[in-house]
């Protein structure tokens, strides 16, 4: 397991937000702690990314210019969502990930730097 400074971006048409962390990758799954208690994993060789927390799980698969179902399971409610999700692009480049998708009306950038410690 490589222990990583992690620098992840997401941005929403009228809002960024930026996480600057630490994490671990670990067979191709880059796994960090946000600052609201949200653990990331993102496995960069599948496209995938979990988003989990003590409210909901969201799974979401990207492949690019496609639609895919994105998952929410909100725990509460014990119910799980599933939503429409299109990949616009997906870049991998050196030590950056990068993603571009669309959830109903809404497009979403989500990026993630990352370097050894």
């Amino acid at each position: 397991m490589t222990k990583l400074n992690i620098k992840a971006i997401i941005n929403l048409t009228d809002e960024k937000l930026v996480e600057e962390t630490t994490g671990s990758f670990e067979s191709g799954i880059i796994s960090y702690k946000e600052s609201n208690n949200t653990y990331v994993y993102l496995d960069i060789n599948r496209h995938e990314l979990v988003r989990e927390n003590d409210d909901m799980t969201m799974k979401y698969m990207f492949n690019e210019e496609e639609v895919t179902i994105g998952k929410i399971f909100v725990k509460e409610l014990n119910h799980e969502i599933e939503l429409d999700l299109r990949t616009v692009k997906i870049e991998k480049e050196g030590h950056k990930y990068r993603v571009e998708y669309i959830v109903g009306n809404d497009t979403f950038t989500y990026e993630v730097e990352y370097s050894e410690v």
